[in-house]
């Protein structure tokens, strides 16, 4: 029976403002529908309940646009942003998304607004429980989140400050500051006595300790991570805000607005709905796509739709088993263990219904072609592709058109920039209009 950790039922938005000392004041309108300050100290499981919820929130649109600055997704409907990310034509310095900059804006804005509600709800939780917030699984579950919020800026964005209001630092540095505050999460969960938020810090500080280097220490990590472990982040069809957007916006019986990118459209069996394995030729369940002849919403483009998440109520893994996994093979790539790397993903392959790979011949660049599609495979728009691709420097390599604006630009950016929102209003920040995301030989 599978360890899955579900979203309580929570207020997804409703706490923005609510779970921010600094709003006390908005707090005390005269509308009975609004909490106050007072009351959210009576109501802490609430607290912690729309902290987490937020982070579930933009996860479904963080996956939209990664994905679209990766090989996952193009661009099908009639939105400029989407077309200029899919395009990596997207710059610093637009937040209306016309030009191209906005939509990465709102992802970074939202995931440093559910860090700062999870740093003021830790400070609401000391204040009320004293020395039990220490304790408290409420408090291992926000500081969790905290540490979650840094791990997906620090994937996607070159910089981002490294507190509200604070300085800006560059990915590395943010990895770091997650694998503390992840540290922090997991001992308060020990003290709680909850193993599955303990888990989930766990597997977060994994794949931090991965992307810094740090082999040994995600090795480690991974391997005390189940197999049968998973944390969801959920969705309702109750509400807009609630609705998973990746179904709302980009897939069949709904809106077309985001296709499979073009190209995969030639490895996709349309009676099996899945892309074949590249080794075996087999339908990949682990690669749902579904294509009918449907026409997307530009009205020319062919919709491949992802069948991943199929229903507006489809939850999402944030974390799981299958990446620990993934990792324990990366780590043995990476340290020339081939065999054990291969034994690894062929486990995972087993478990999909899936043959074993042909044999690597010892030879490390086969075994990590094998392993590069693998984290594809089971990572399919699960947020990771774009930092996948990034990481390995593969950006232009593996995505076609990649091209910045005119062609005497040709350099695509590999991650997104800072937000100019947090630049306006941090003195700490420079409102820089050149800043790029390039790869580091450009």
């Amino acid at each position: 029976m599978k360890r899955i950790q579900r979203l309580r039922p929570a207020l997804f938005g409703a706490l923005i403002c609510m779970t921010a000392a600094g709003c006390d004041d908005l707090l005390e309108v005269a509308d009975p529908q609004r909490y106050s300050s007072e009351d959210l100290d009576q109501a802490l499981e609430t607290v912690a309940n729309g902290v987490e919820g937020d982070l579930y929130e933009e996860f479904d649109h963080y996956i939209i646009y990664t994905a679209l600055n990766s090989d996952e997704y193009q661009h099908t409907g009639t939105w400029i942003g989407y077309d200029n990310y899919d395009h990596g034509r997207f710059i610093y310095g637009n937040a209306s998304g016309g030009g191209g900059g906005g939509a990465s804006d709102g992802v970074m804005n939202d995931l440093l607004g559910v860090r700062a509600f999870a740093i003021d709800a830790q400070a609401r939780f000391e204040r009320v429980l004293g020395g039990d917030a220490a304790t408290s699984p409420l408090t291992a579950r926000v500081k969790a989140v905290e540490g979650w919020a840094d791990l997906l800026i620090a994937q996607s964005f070159c910089e981002a400050p490294d507190a509200p209001s604070g300085v800006a630092i560059p990915d590395t540095e943010l990895y770091a500051q997650a694998i503390a505050e992840l540290t922090d999460a997991m001992a308060v969960a020990d003290a709680a006595g909850k193993a599955d938020i303990g888990l989930w810090a766990r597997a977060g500080r994994a794949r931090a300790h991965l992307m810094l280097g740090h082999y040994a220490e995600a090795l480690a990590d991974a391997q005390a991570v189940p197999d049968d472990f998973i944390w969801y982040a959920q969705f309702s069809s109750n509400s807009g805000r609630q609705n998973n957007d990746l179904v709302n916006l980009t897939t069949s019986g709904f809106n077309l607005a985001a296709s499979v990118r073009e190209k995969w459209w030639a490895s996709v069996d349309t009676v099996a709905d899945a892309i074949l394995d590249p080794w075996t030729g087999e339908p990949d369940p682990r690669l749902p796509v579904l294509y009918t002849g449907e026409i997307a919403v530009d009205g020319v483009t062919p919709h491949y739709s992802q069948w991943k998440y199929r229903n507006l109520d489809a939850d999402i893994p944030v974390a799981d088993g299958r990446e620990m996994r993934l990792i324990e093979a990366e780590v043995y790539w990476r340290q020339d263990r081939l065999a054990d790397a291969v034994a690894v993903l062929d486990a995972l392959r087993a478990a999909a219904g899936l043959d074993p790979l042909p044999d690597a011949g010892g030879d490390a660049a086969v075994v990590f072609d094998y392993l590069l599609h693998e984290r594809f495979a089971e990572l399919f728009l699960e947020g990771q592709r774009m930092n996948d691709l990034y990481r390995f420097g593969l950006v232009d390599d593996f995505i076609a058109d990649g091209s910045f604006g005119e062609e005497t630009e040709p350099v695509r950016p590999v991650k997104f920039p800072l937000t100019q929102d947090e630049a306006i209003n941090n003195p700490n920040i420079e409102d820089d209009a050149t800043q790029r995301c390039l790869p580091l030989s450009s």
